[in-house]
């Protein structure tokens, strides 16, 4: 089960067709509804005119409410996070649910936590992580977002923007990885319910996801 990023300063019933509803689990729910929460803060936040911006070019983008980091020297961050997919005709796909871990290097206190969200900016990015197991570095390049206006930041396929909640230290990130949550998926829309089903065929859908779909819709 497993992801990585920053921003400076700063995922039931059979098989159902687009647009069919049923009623959500409570957990998986509340993961939707933490990260429509996130995603609403980022965006209005009156810094976050280069995300605003970027996000417009994104393929994918993935939320994580909860992204915990603990440890010190070596150490360990993850969470479970929800992801959405840009449809080619317009309008937006999702969420399926995702996993995210990373390891990291470098001087670290305590235990923190943080709200992240992933820009996916091509197509080979949102295809490493629909097939499982994307590995930073090696499938995908990684970089902190452009924050204020003006500023464009170096290429990427994946934009990452963070904002740490509580004191944390000497933060830095090596290595990660993303996956779909495949349990996470099929409890929550159903048997057969796969990354690929969600995000590239459109063929779940869920009320809780629609907040969501509207933020993104705006851009």
């Amino acid at each position: 089960m497993i992801a990585a990023f920053l921003f400076g300063g700063l995922a039931l019933a059979p098989a159902l067709l687009a647009g069919h509803a049923r009623a959500d689990t409570p957990g998986e729910g509340d993961r939707v509804e933490r990260a429509t929460q996130v995603l609403d803060r980022f965006l209005a936040d009156p810094n976050g005119h280069g995300m605003r911006e970027t996000i417009k070019r994104a393929r994918g983008v993935l939320v994580v409410p909860n992204y915990v980091r603990a440890g010190f020297v070596i150490g360990g961050t993850g969470g479970g996070g929800v992801m959405l997919l840009r449809r080619p005709e317009g309008g937006w796909n999702g969420p399926a649910f995702f996993d995210t871990i990373a390891g990291t290097l470098g001087p670290q206190v305590g235990v923190y936590r943080s709200e992240l969200v992933m820009l996916f900016m091509t197509e080979r990015s949102v295809n490493r992580a629909l097939l499982g197991s994307m590995q930073f570095g090696a499938d995908a390049s990684v970089a902190a977002g452009p924050i204020g206006a003006g500023e464009r930041g170096p290429f990427a396929d994946i934009y990452t923007y963070l904002r740490p909640v509580g004191a944390y230290a000497g933060i830095s990130v090596s290595t990660g990885a993303v996956e779909p949550d495949r349990g996470e998926n099929e409890l929550f829309y159903g048997r057969g319910a796969s990354a690929r089903a969600i995000l590239v065929e459109g063929r779940f859908n869920t009320q809780s996801g629609e907040k969501l779909r509207q933020i993104l819709a705006q851009y």
